[in-house]
């Protein structure tokens, strides 16, 4: 995720460096020369280039900033919201900052495959409840925070979450059906990751939180 945010922030910063001497270049040209003057559709395509360039990269820019702090306190609520579905309640404090993520834990192999099979099935009802959960917050919230500033982190960390639920349950699926070691650890492997990408869930809602009080 963040090599993909910073990989998304060198192109943006690339494009903006070569449009910026584009600019120059035209408007250089446009000054020192007649070039323009006596190619009148050249010169009305790059004054609409350089118009599109002022949209695209500052524009856009400041009329995203400004939604961004008008629809503030809405994303709170959202970021909020998301927060109290991921906490432990009996060990949380939401409104004083303290967050303890509930986290899942892998069935331990038994000696009664039957005892295994139970806590197989159990963790499945658990991931299921979990991703009803999340899809239910995420089918109210995911129209407004795309269009209300830059959320797009949040939104690619639940959707990596709820494939990571997908994931267990399938996993969990093969365990319960053939009782194979590789396939046991393939579900504590599963249940690791998606405990970590819950963490970073609530690590980067925390920060939104931070970010938008002040």
């Amino acid at each position: 995720m963040a090599s993909h945010l910073n990989r998304q922030r060198v192109n943006q910063i690339a494009v903006g460096v070569a449009a910026t001497v584009v600019t120059t270049v035209i408007i250089w040209l446009d000054v020192a020369s007649a070039i323009w003057q006596e190619v009148v559709i050249l010169s009305g395509l790059a004054a609409g280039f350089v118009t599109f360039l002022l949209t695209v990269f500052v524009l856009d820019k400041v009329l995203a900033r400004s939604t961004a702090r008008r629809w503030a306190p809405v994303n709170r609520l959202a970021f909020t919201e998301f927060l109290h579905a991921l906490a432990d309640d009996d060990a949380s404090e939401i409104s004083r900052g303290q967050v303890i993520t509930r986290s899942l834990t892998p069935p331990a192999y038994q000696i009664d495959p039957q005892r295994y099979d139970d806590e197989l099935e159990q963790l499945r009802d658990l991931v299921l409840r979990e991703r009803a959960l999340l899809s239910d917050l995420l089918s109210r919230w995911a129209p407004f925070l795309a269009s209300s500033g830059d959320n797009e982190a949040v939104l690619q960390h639940i959707a990596d979450i709820a494939l990571s639920f997908d994931r267990i349950r399938d996993a969990a699926l093969e365990a319960e059906s053939d009782h194979d070691p590789a396939l046991h650890a393939r579900v504590s492997d599963e249940v690791r990751e998606c405990n970590s990408r819950l963490l970073m869930l609530t690590d980067e809602l925390r920060r939104r939180l931070t970010t938008t009080a002040a």
